[in-house]
C-alpha cells in the first residue's frame, strides 16, 4: 500500500450511558440490549465481538442515530445523538456499490450527496485512498469487474473520503473467503494507521477482533450486555499478520474464548 501524505481525519470520542433497546414484535417485547455503558476514546479502534443476535448491530445503528435507544443516552463528541448523525462513515457486510458508476464515482458518491466542495480536493483524496488500498489503475473500472475483496476496499474508501471522525463497520468482511479476509484485516490496519479516526468494528471472529483493535468489547447473549473490555496495549502497533503467532496475541484470543465458554456461548 502507498501512503497518504497527510493525516486524513481525526477521531471523536463516543459515550453510551445506560443504553438499552427493546423491539416490539408480534410475539411481544424483545430485549436486544440491556444497560450498556461505554466510553470509546478519541481515535480508538474498538472491536465488538459477541454471538449472533446479541445486539451488536443494534448498538452501532443507535450510535449512528438511525435507530433510537429505548433508554439511556449516546454522545458523539459533545453532541447527544437524537437523529441520524452525519459526521461518520458506515461500512456494511455487503459493499452496496452502484454497478453503473465507476470505482472513482462510487467513492465520490458521499461528496455529491452532501454537496461538498471543492470537488477536486475530494477527487484527489479519493485517488489517494484508492492508492493506499492497492486499487490504483482500477479507478475507471466498474464494480462488477472487481473481486469481493476489491469491492469492499472501494466501500471503505467511500466511507473515508469525507474524512469522517467516526467509522462504523458492521461485519464488513464476513462474506469474504478466509485468505481475502486476512488480507483485508492487514489492509484495514494500515489504512487506519493513516486516518486515526474512531472505529467501532463488529465481528464474530475472535482473531479478527484482537488483531484489529486497541480494545475488544465482549458481549453476552441476548439481551446484549458487556461481559468484558480487554485493553490490548501489550500487542504493540504497527501490527502485521505475524503478530498472531505471538504469545501475547494468543493470550487475548484465549481470554475472549474462555469468556464465551464460561457463558455457555461456546462449548
Amino acid at each position: 500500500m502507498g501512503a497518504v501524505e497527510s493525516k486524513l481525519s481525526s477521531g471523536l470520542p463516543v459515550r453510551l450511558d445506560g443504553v438499552s433497546k427493546t423491539y416490539e414484535t408480534s410475539n411481544g417485547p424483545m430485549r436486544a440490549l440491556e444497560d450498556v455503558s461505554l466510553q470509546v476514546r478519541e481515535g480508538e479502534f474498538l472491536s465488538i465481538v459477541g454471538p449472533s443476535g446479541c445486539g451488536k448491530s443494534t448498538l452501532v445503528m443507535m450510535v449512528s442515530g438511525l435507530l433510537p435507544a429505548t433508554s439511556g443516552q449516546i454522545f458523539v463528541g459533545d453532541e447527544k445523538v437524537q437523529k441520524p448523525y452525519t459526521k461518520l462513515g458506515f461500512v456494511f457486510q455487503q459493499d452496496v456499490l452502484l454497478d453503473w458508476r465507476t470505482v472513482l464515482q462510487n467513492v465520490l458518491l458521499p461528496v455529491e450527496i452532501k454537496h461538498l466542495a471543492p470537488v477536486e480536493l475530494y477527487r484527489q483524496k479519493a485517488l489517494d485512498l484508492l492508492k493506499m488500498s492497492g486499487l490504483s489503475g482500477f479507478e475507471q473500472r466498474y464494480p462488477y469487474e472487481l473481486s469481493g475483496g476489491m469491492r469492499q476496499r472501494v466501500s471503505i474508501c467511500r466511507a473515508l473520503v469525507t474524512s469522517p471522525p467516526l467509522l462504523l463497520m458492521d461485519e464488513p468482511f464476513g462474506a469474504l473467503d478466509a485468505l481475502t479476509r486476512e488480507q483485508m484485516n492487514s489492509d484495514l490496519v494500515q489504512i487506519w494507521q493513516q486516518t486515526r479516526n474512531t472505529v467501532l468494528f463488529i465481528t464474530h471472529n475472535i482473531d479478527e477482533a484482537v488483531f484489529l483493535a486497541d480494545r475488544v468489547l465482549v458481549m453476552s447473549k441476548r439481551p446484549g450486555r458487556i461481559l468484558s473490555l480487554l485493553d490490548l496495549k501489550d500487542i504493540p502497533r504497527p501490527r502485521s499478520l505475524k503478530v498472531k503467532d505471538t504469545p501475547e496475541f494468543q493470550k487475548f484470543v484465549a481470554n475472549v474464548r474462555d469468556t464465551f465458554v464460561n457463558q455457555g456461548i461456546l462449548s
